[in-house]
């Protein structure tokens, strides 16, 4: 028995002489207690813990310390707040002490009096700017050079005080070095993150970080497929189109995104091929404005964005999606690869009338071509 054919399985009548309990007099039930700060604390790793299984760069820094040195020019010397990240994804608690540490290393200094300034807005620099009777137009760099060429540095000092970090040839060398750290930080492809990656980095490090990572995604989506997890597998493939338009190769990207459109509308994501939630959703499953099963609308925004960059026609672009789709398959598949296409088309200029009618078109043939659904 599939889980919602458990979850929306009638009830049986109860049994003679069974008490019947008036729900209506029970007692309310409180929504669930959300976790205390110290019960969130006890599941962070510390990184003390977390470096006992990483390995430091050729400079001696470990993952943390290096997206430490990537944000440091957004930090001030003094006076910072914290992202929560840094404690709850990395077990980092003290951030300033290891701005600290990496300033005493040699990897960051104090930035200079142009730093301070690239990290103040616009409008505060015209104010600076306006006050010393100097021209305020341009764009920001242009400002900042404005200041810096016709303020005094001492009136400079006084109106801008804190000073931010910087990277010295040392500290940008190591970033060089483990550019995969900031990379994944900012993605997190696959649940990957500084710590795991750091660990598939140096093992057979003779590949580059980018290849582990898209080693890893693969064996993720192929293992999900193993499993007949789709939903997992579409995301995995969804971050696969991601990493593929990063490298410019559009038309292997968009295969990827073709794949994403069949599941997205496959109703396979959902409900790894359960018979029950069909039944549970009936006619809206086909109700293009009640459905859940619709195409991400970043996907769609993505597609036309590969179509405009491939020049493709709609044509080609059809014949594309068509191509890749009509590979894949599923135990149940609401449209066949050929209105997966036209949904990604349709979506993309608006076409709702088109839609509805495309929806209905496909119950008809959904129903006889699965006639133990009872929708």
């Amino acid at each position: 028995m599939g889980l919602f054919d458990l979850l929306f399985k009638k009830k049986k009548a109860p049994a003679e002489n069974t008490p019947i309990v008036d729900v209506s007099a029970s007692v309310p039930v409180s929504p669930p207690r959300p976790p205390t700060q110290a019960e969130l604390d006890d599941q962070v790793i510390p990184v003390e813990d977390r470096i006992k299984q990483a390995t430091a760069n050729k400079h001696g820094l470990y993952p943390h310390e290096v997206l430490v040195l990537d944000y440091a020019p957004t930090f001030y010397t003094d006076g910072n707040a914290f992202q929560g990240f840094w404690w709850y994804r990395y077990g980092v608690r003290d951030v300033q002490a290891v701005l600290r540490s990496l300033t005493e290393r040699g990897f960051l200094q104090i930035g200079d009096l142009r730093a301070a300034l690239e990290k103040q807005n616009a409008t505060t620099i015209k104010e600076a700017l306006r006050a010393h009777g100097c021209k305020q137009t341009g764009k920001k760099d242009e400002l900042v050079q404005r200041a810096l060429d016709e303020i005094p540095a001492a009136a400079l000092d006084e109106l801008f005080p804190k000073r931010t970090y910087q990277p010295t040839d040392t500290g940008k060398a190591a970033l060089d070095e483990d550019a995969y750290v900031p990379y994944i930080h900012r993605h997190g492809y696959g649940g990957l993150d500084i710590w795991s990656l750091n660990q598939l980095v140096h093992t057979e490090p003779y590949m580059s970080y980018r290849d582990k990572v898209w080693g890893y995604l693969n064996q993720c989506s192929m293992e999900h497929a193993k499993e007949r997890n789709m939903g997992a597998y579409r995301n995995r493939r969804y971050d696969m189109s991601q990493f593929l338009l990063e490298e410019g190769k559009l038309k292997d990207a968009l295969a990827m995104l073709a794949e994403v459109v069949f599941y997205d509308v496959s109703g396979a994501t959902c409900v790894v091929f359960d018979h029950g939630i069909f039944e549970f959703m009936g006619y809206d499953l086909f109700n293009y404005e009640k459905t859940p099963v619709m195409i991400a609308p970043r996907v769609i925004v993505e597609i036309a964005d590969c179509q405009k960059k491939l020049e493709y026609n709609d044509d080609e672009l059809r014949a594309a999606l068509v191509e890749r789709m009509s590979k894949m398959t599923t135990p149940i598949q609401l449209f066949t690869a050929e209105e997966c296409a036209s949904i990604a088309l349709m979506e993309r200029d608006g076409n709702k009338d088109g839609l509805t009618l495309l929806y209905a078109k496909a119950q008809k043939a959904f129903i006889k071509k699965y006639p133990n659904i009872k929708l």
